[in-house]
């Protein structure tokens, strides 16, 4: 989860304009869960890798008190203009900081994720890593629930055929591959209309698959009841996109 590396200005751009189903198909799902959970209005949700602020800006929308961190500072200016009441900032993951150190990520009731950001943070070391940090970030009795991308969906992808969008102010095209064992690569073209010119930018997408177990012993090994599910709602998941949720017990 690298801001040097992904998620520039122009993909960044292009991300919130164009592929914003996921995230607006999985918030219901994640609202209906922090309800049920007893989250109450005023209570601080962290959203990890946030993107450009669409999830932010629905638990807003809620009451919630909203923290937001992601490694782009591309994305953290789109969340400030589409979630303003919202505290981001840019912050990538493993933060490698003990809990209220500067830099390390902040408290609270509740910790969700979306567009499977542990994935992104560079070997599977640091995705563990990380899982702990957000552990040690949750308050107790607080609610986790953030989707992972396991090896079945590296496997599940065809890596022949290459992914291509384009609109009249923009295309985008992703190569995908298999470097190495545990990883998901994307090379990402995109062409972005600025002004009366065409803009191209390209970024390289390491992805490194982790396991629902895995994930769920170091939770529960740092105090998260945590359990896998298929969704965060209602919503179709893609092969191999799975949900962690959990619950931090009691100090």
């Amino acid at each position: 989860m690298t801001g040097a590396l992904y998620y520039r200005d122009d993909l960044a751009w292009v991300h919130h304009t164009g592929y914003t189903g996921y995230v607006l198909n999985a918030e219901r799902g994640i609202v209906e869960r922090l309800r049920k959970h007893g989250l109450e209005a005023g209570q601080r949700v962290l959203d990890i890798g946030c993107g450009s602020g669409l999830l932010a800006r629905a638990l807003l929308a809620q009451g919630y008190a909203v923290a937001g961190v992601d490694a782009s500072p591309a994305m953290i200016e789109l969340a400030r203009a589409q979630a303003p009441g919202g505290d981001f900032q840019a912050i990538a993951l493993p933060t490698r900081r003990r809990p209220g150190e500067d830099g390390a990520l902040p408290a609270a009731d509740a910790i969700v994720s979306t567009g499977h950001v542990l994935n992104y943070v560079g070997s599977r070391d640091d995705i563990a890593l990380a899982f702990a940090e957000l552990a040690a970030a949750l308050r107790p009795g607080g609610m986790l629930a953030v989707d992972l991308m396991t090896e079945r969906y590296a496997a599940a992808r065809d890596l022949l055929h290459p992914h291509a969008n384009v609109r009249d102010d923009w295309t985008i095209v992703t190569r995908f591959s298999r470097p190495a064992p545990h990883r998901f690569d994307r090379e990402i073209t995109v062409f972005r209309r600025v002004d009366r010119h065409w803009r191209r930018s390209d970024e390289h997408h390491a992805n490194v698959t982790f396991e629902a177990d895995a994930a769920l012993q170091i939770l529960r090994d740092h105090g998260v009841d945590a359990r896998c599910e298929p969704a965060f709602g209602d919503e179709t998941l893609p092969e191999g996109l799975v949900v962690i949720t959990g619950v931090k017990r009691a100090a």
